[in-house]
């Protein structure tokens, strides 16, 4: 037969309320009492029923992440292989897990928030890549739903954690040009992606004090997309370098760059943002931003566990910046490849 709380209060010979405190992690237990009640729960392999602690503490136990992609769009994209990972791994030996969802277009991502709210089917959400005038963010705050960004909010009411984005574009930017590159294009992700507007701004810094005139193109998300977007640009635009949205698109521009026979770095320098495992699948490396990701994910995932778990109670600062770090590789050197 199924063993149950009780049971297992009866077997230490403790309340069930104590047990229910010691699986809560309720550090007011005492060290025996919980050490002998945790003996007991694994001599017995229990496991609490999931249903009846959801219905007790109107919890599910799931956080939400919504990716918006068209079909096929996530297939080896680092940056969310390292998010939900990160998520996961946060997530790993507390009472909540990762529920996510991926969908293609404006009309399903508005459908399915909309279902997450009618039906509470998770605690909270992990919101990613904010748009300039985002109505998820709109429809959340309407329902005091608890929610924590991954992204610039643009406004300061929200709970968010972030680089500072302008300032990667400006670092990325200003590296080029410190490595004789003048002709510097930057490729960005759609427009009004706040993540791509925000780095696009700290480039136009870069380059205009620099007094470079400005070159930018914008892509869809992806390898594919990307390396469209810079067959267009290198043939119409020719560039000497370019400030690349993420590693996964950079990928794409060098496939691009090798369909024209441009050679990395002395014809074409290339900087991107994540830092990724992507970064070493060139012979001599993609220089790109790191952006602590797997610390901007944890600070992300343990504020919105903090909201879901008291919402009546302010955490501290509202924006956490999370410090950004250029990391040198070979394909930016051009100097060191022997072109002045």
């Amino acid at each position: 037969m199924r063993v149950t709380q009780l049971d297992i209060a009866r077997f230490a010979k403790v309340s069930q309320a104590t047990v229910s405190r010691v699986l809560s992690g309720d550090d007011r237990v005492e060290a025996e009492i919980r050490g002998r009640v945790l003996d007991v729960i694994r001599l017995h392999n229990y496991q609490p029923d999931v249903r009846a602690r959801s219905l007790r503490l109107r919890r599910t136990g799931l956080i939400g992440l919504v990716l918006k992609r068209p079909q096929g769009g996530l297939s080896d994209d680092p940056f969310f292989a390292a998010l939900t990972a990160g998520i996961m791994d946060f997530l790993c030996g507390k009472p909540y897990h990762l529920c996510v969802d991926v969908v293609t277009d404006e009309a399903s991502q508005e459908g399915i928030y909309d279902e997450m709210l009618r039906t509470r089917r998770v605690d909270g959400l992990i919101l990613v890549e904010p748009e300039a005038s985002d109505e998820r963010i709109n429809l959340l705050q309407r329902d005091k739903f608890p929610f924590v960004l991954i992204g610039n909010p643009k406004n300061d009411n929200i709970y968010s954690v972030d680089n500072d984005n302008v300032h990667a574009g400006e670092l990325a930017t200003n590296h080029l040009i410190e490595n004789g590159y003048r002709r510097i294009a930057f490729l960005g992700g759609p427009k009004d992606i706040t993540v791509s507007d925000d780095r696009i701004q700290g480039y136009k810094k870069a380059v205009l004090a620099a007094e470079i005139e400005p070159i930018i193109c914008h892509s869809k998300f992806g390898f594919e997309a990307a390396r469209h977007s810079a067959v267009d640009l290198l043939a119409t635009r020719r560039p000497e370098a370019i400030v690349v949205l993420d590693d996964f698109m950079a990928c794409g521009v060098v496939l691009a760059a090798r369909q024209l026979n441009y050679k990395l770095p002395e014809q074409l320098g290339l900087v991107a943002f994540n830092d990724s495992s992507l970064c070493n699948l060139l012979d001599a490396g993609l220089t790109s931003v790191s952006l602590g990701i797997e610390r901007i994910v944890q600070a992300a995932v343990c504020k919105l566990l903090q909201v879901i778990e008291d919402d009546e109670v302010a955490f501290g600062e509202v924006r956490q910046i999370i410090p950004c770090e250029l990391k040198v590789r070979g394909s930016s050197q051009r100097l060191t490849a022997g072109v002045r």
